[in-house]
């Protein structure tokens, strides 16, 4: 097989990226277990066998390594998915879009739970998380115009039509990460005390996924909608 310069720019690529996720599963883990003020990049550095200065090839900072190199990103494919998703409603699935918000390689699960469970800890964290995920708001917002423009005939719009279909898009996708916040934040609680050591068998084992949380927080926001006078 002929070693070509794709091929070996693939091969580099693959290997900066497990070595990024390495650090950032070592910081998570650290952070979870000493807490973020007690651990220092040496730390991450030690646990991930690398050296300083590999590490400050990738990550500028102890936080960096932490809340993730990636900016988040949405896949083509559940793009594709969402636009094309049968029926009407909309609230679950821009929910499920925002949630699986993550970077390109696709997300560790894993990672993503340890790293909600230090942004309950550390709101400042949480803040700069949703502040990387707000760039991919005019994304979203174009996305969530075009699912409510199916089945409209271009020529029976004019530029009122579209200007108003935009606002929509743009107020629904504003408003829904400010859901997926509030999710994230009432997860967060539930599953540490489900999960922490002093629980019982079977509490551990009624800990809410992440799945059974969107649930829940889309009930409530039904629910909260269909208020008289809202």
């Amino acid at each position: 097989m002929t070693d070509t310069p794709t091929a070996r720019t693939h091969t580099r690529e693959g290997k900066h990226h497990q070595t990024s996720l390495r650090v950032e599963r070592s910081a998570v883990s650290l952070v979870l277990e000493h807490g973020f003020d007690n651990v220092t990049v040496d730390m991450i550095c030690s646990q991930s066998g690398i050296s300083q200065r590999t590490f400050f090839n990738y990550f500028k900072t102890k936080k960096a390594a932490i809340v993730g190199a990636e900016p988040p990103s949405i896949d083509e494919s559940r793009a594709r998915a969402f636009i094309a998703a049968p029926g009407d409603d909309l609230l679950p699935d821009v929910l499920t879009l925002m949630s699986a918000i993550g970077p390109r390689e696709g997300i560790d699960e894993q990672l993503f739970t340890d790293r909600l469970r230090i942004f309950g800890a550390h709101p400042e964290l949480m803040q700069e998380q949703m502040e990387r995920m707000t760039r991919v708001t005019a994304e979203i917002t174009e996305l969530v115009y075009l699912r409510l423009g199916r089945g409209v005939a271009v020529d029976a719009e004019n530029d009122a039509d579209r200007a108003f279909r935009h606002g929509q898009a743009e107020l629904l996708t504003h408003a829904m990460l400010g859901v997926v916040r509030y999710m994230a934040l009432q997860w967060i609680p539930d599953f540490e005390r489900l999960t922490n050591a002093d629980a019982k068998p079977a509490q551990r084992a009624l800990a809410p996924t992440l799945a059974e949380s969107l649930d829940r927080t889309l009930t409530l926001l039904r629910r909260t909608l269909s208020i008289p006078g809202l």
